[in-house]
C-alpha cells in the first residue's frame, strides 16, 4: 500500500470538532500523511493517525457547479451530523471545508474518524460470511435488517445504497452494528419512506447483497425487515428479486465495459503494433516495459502450463512477482479474415473476466490485454492475470481429501456455480481442472479459463444446466459418491433459482 499526503494550507475550514481543532494542531495545518485507500483524478481518499482524509478535487465546469451549489465532501460532513442527531450511525465528523482559488472552489476535504475494527460489509460477505456458524448469519440477517429498517423509518434515501457503502463492526457479545458510510448522496425526508421508495431502495441495496446469501437468509432479512409472509410478502419479494437482478446486470455490464476504454480505472493505448488494454495500478507502467516489445521472450522462459496450436499459457516472474501470462495464437488466415470485424479470444476473455469480477464471482484479477493487429487483421493476443499462489486443481484436491472434506468442498463448488448461474453466467468449459482452491487463506475458489465464458442474462435454466454437464462428466470420471451427487444438485438448485 503506497503513502501520500494532502496539502492542508489554504482549506477554509466550515467545521471544526473540538477533536478536529487538536488533530489540525498536531498536523500545524500543513499537509497529512497516510496510506492511500482510494485514488482516482476526481477523488482522493488517505487513512493515517486514526483517521480518514477525504479530498475531492474540481476542474472544468465542476469548479462553477461546485461554487455555486457547494462541493462533495462538505455535503458529506453536513448530512453525516444531520444523520448522527438523528440517531443514525455515521463516522465521527472531525472537520470538512473547501480551498478556493480567487472565489471559485478547486477541491474540498473531508476528515472523518477511522472506526475501530470497522470492516466493509461487502468485504465481510466475501471473505468471512461462509465461515460463520448458522447461528451467526442469522444474527447478521436479522441485524442488518433492523439496521436498513431504521434507515427508511426516519426518511433516510440513498441514492447508492449498496453494502460496500456500509461498515460492519463486530461486538463484544458476537454481535454486529452497522455504520453509514458515503452519505454525500442522500435525501432525507421528514417522513418514513412510502412502499415504493423502500422496494427501490432494497432494490439497490440486494444488487450485492441478495446474491451472497442463501435463499432461507433473504426470507429472514426480509421478515426481520418487516414483510410479513403471505400473499403479498411473496409478491414483494419476486418483485424484488427480479428488479434487482436486472438492475445489476445494467450496473456490471456498464461497468465491466469501461475496461475497453480510457477511463479512471482502465487504459487504453497503442504501442509496438498492440493495442493494450489496462487495468490502472501502480505497477502497470513496469509489467508493460517487461512485456513490450515481445511478450514471447518472458512466455517462453516461464513455467509452461499448456502449449498447443491454439494458447500457450505459463506461469512468468516479473520484479519478484508471480504471474499467469496466456497467448492465443495466430492459426493462419482464415482465423485473421474470420476476426476482422469482431473481437479476438483475448479482449472478449478481458471483458468477460471483468463481467465476472463485477458481479462477485472469483476469477483471477487480469491486468493487461494485448491485441496484435495489421491493417486489421488479426495476429497474436495476450492476456496477464495475477498468479493465484497456493492453488491447485480441484481434481488434486479432492484425490487427497477425506470424505467430510469432500462434502464441504463439493457444498462451496455448488455455491459458487449456482450463484454464477444465477447471475447470468455460464462459464462453458466446467473442468475440474478450471476451477481453483486456495490462495488467501487456502479456502478460496476461482473459476480459470474463461475462453468460452458469456453472460446470458436472466431466466435460460436449460442451457444452464447444460453449462454444469462437464462438472458432472468430470464427477463421475473422479468416483464421486451418487450420495455427493446428489448433495450437489441440491445446492446448486438452490442457489441457483
Amino acid at each position: 500500500m503506497k503513502s501520500t499526503t494532502v496539502p492542508l494550507q489554504g482549506v477554509e475550514w466550515q467545521f471544526l470538532s473540538p477533536e478536529g481543532r487538536i488533530f489540525l494542531t498536531e498536523m500545524a495545518g500543513e499537509k497529512f500523511s497516510g496510506d492511500v485507500i482510494k485514488d482516482i483524478p476526481k477523488r482522493r481518499v488517505v487513512r493515517g493517525h486514526g483517521v480518514y482524509v477525504k479530498e475531492v478535487r474540481y476542474r472544468g465546469w465542476a469548479v462553477l457547479f461546485k461554487t455555486l451549489f457547494g462541493g462533495t465532501a462538505c455535503r458529506e460532513g453536513r448530512i453525516s451530523l444531520a444523520l448522527s442527531e438523528s440517531g443514525i450511525a455515521v463516522p465521527e465528523i472531525l472537520a470538512f471545508g473547501v480551498e478556493k482559488k480567487k472565489v471559485f472552489i478547486c477541491r474540498d476535504l473531508l476528515i472523518t474518524r477511522e472506526v475501530p475494527k470497522g470492516k466493509s460489509l461487502i468485504e465481510v460477505m466475501r471473505q468471512d460470511y461462509q465461515m460463520f456458524p448458522t447461528r451467526e448469519k442469522w444474527r447478521l440477517a436479522e441485524e442488518f435488517a433492523t439496521f436498513i429498517k431504521s434507515l427508511h423509518d426516519v426518511g433516510v434515501s440513498h441514492a447508492d445504497l449498496h453494502i460496500g457503502n456500509i461498515l460492519c463492526v463486530p461486538e463484544s457479545d458476537r454481535g454486529h452494528s452497522f455504520i453509514l458510510l458515503d452519505t454525500d448522496r442522500i435525501t432525507m425526508k421528514n417522513r418514513p419512506l412510502s412502499r415504493r421508495e423502500r422496494t427501490d431502495s432494497l432494490v439497490l441495496l440486494f444488487t450485492n447483497f441478495w446474491f451472497l446469501v442463501s435463499r432461507s437468509q433473504r426470507f429472514r432479512f426480509l421478515r426481520y425487515y418487516g414483510i410479513i409472509p403471505g400473499k403479498a410478502g411473496w409478491h414483494i419479494v419476486k418483485e424484488l428479486a427480479v428488479k434487482g437482478l436486472r438492475h445489476l446486470n445494467r450496473t456490471c455490464y456498464w461497468k465491466a465495459h469501461r475496461c475497453l476504454s480510457n477511463n479512471s480505472r482502465f487504459g487504453k493505448k497503442k504501442t509496438n503494433g498492440f493495442t493494450v488494454y489496462y487495468q490502472k495500478t501502480d505497477d502497470i507502467g513496469e509489467l508493460l516495459k517487461v512485456l513490450l516489445p515481445n511478450p514471447d521472450i518472458l512466455l517462453n522462459a516461464g513455467q509452461v502450463f499448456k502449449t498447443g496450436l491454439t494458447i500457450q499459457a505459463a506461469r512468468i516472474e516479473i520484479c519478484g512477482e508471480s504471474y499467469f501470462l496466456k497467448r492465443f495464437n495466430c492459426k493462419g488466415w482464415k482465423y485473421r479474415l474470420k476476426n476482422t470485424l469482431r473481437r479476438s479470444r483475448a479482449v472478449r476473455s478481458w471483458l468477460v473476466s471483468w463481467e465476472f469480477r463485477y458481479r462477485g464471482l472469483p476469477v483471477p484479477e487480469p491486468l493487461i490485454c494485448l491485441e496484435e493487429r495489421r491493417m486489421g487483421l488479426l495476429g497474436r493476443s495476450y492476456l496477464l492475470f495475477q498468479f493465484i499462489e497456493k492453488s491447485e486443481t480441484l481434481s488434486t484436491i479432492w484425490s487427497r481429501s477425506d470424505p467430510v472434506s469432500r462434502r464441504d468442498l463439493l457444498g462451496r463448488v455448488a455455491l459458487l456455480l449456482g450463484r454464477m448461474h444465477l447471475l447470468g453466467g455460464l462459464h462453458g468449459d466446467l473442468k475440474w481442472n478450471n476451477i481453483l482452491v486456495g490462495g488467501k487463506g487456502g479456502k478460496g475458489l476461482y473459476l480459470t479459463d474463461l475462453d468460452g465464458t458469456r453472460i446470458v442474462g436472466q431466466g435460460k435454466l436449460a442451457v444452464k444446466r447444460k453449462d454444469l454437464k462437464r462438472f458432472l462428466v468430470d464427477m463421475e470420471k473422479n468416483q464421486a459418491a451418487d450420495n455427493d451427487k446428489a448433495f450437489f444438485l441440491r445446492c446448486w438448485g438452490r442457489w441457483s433459482s
